[in-house]
């Protein structure tokens, strides 16, 4: 993949950024950054920038922590769910399970679908 250069403003300041990522995406990124300094900026009194791009940085990584226990509770609630499905249809409450033992598609009967990465 080819690299993208873009100039970017973030904070009344200009960079040049380099990345793997194509120059729509870099300048989406760091038109989020600079959102959130000014919406740090404006809810603060210090014209420190170092101390407003720390707190929009924290409260970035906030953001992204509370996001991945909203993915990881998903995630579990899919595999507890897929458990339940997989055991009615071996149980035949649902479903001709038996019919496809023996196809193509099959359910591997020793993965363990709560496995987390």
């Amino acid at each position: 993949m080819d690299s993208s250069k873009v100039r970017v403003n973030i904070f009344g300041n200009y960079y040049t950024v380099q990345g793997e990522a194509s120059g729509d995406y870099i300048a989406r990124l760091a038109s989020f950054v600079d959102s959130k300094m000014n919406e740090v900026s404006r809810s603060v009194n210090t014209a420190n920038t170092v101390q407003i791009a720390i707190l929009a940085a924290l409260n970035i990584a906030d953001e992204y922590f509370q996001l991945k226990e909203i993915e990881k509770g998903i995630d579990e609630n899919v595999a507890k769910r897929a458990n339940e499905l997989i055991t009615l249809l071996e149980q035949g409450l649902i479903g001709d399970f038996s019919g496809y033992k023996n196809k193509k598609l099959k359910i591997d009967e020793n993965f363990d679908y709560s496995a987390k990465d």
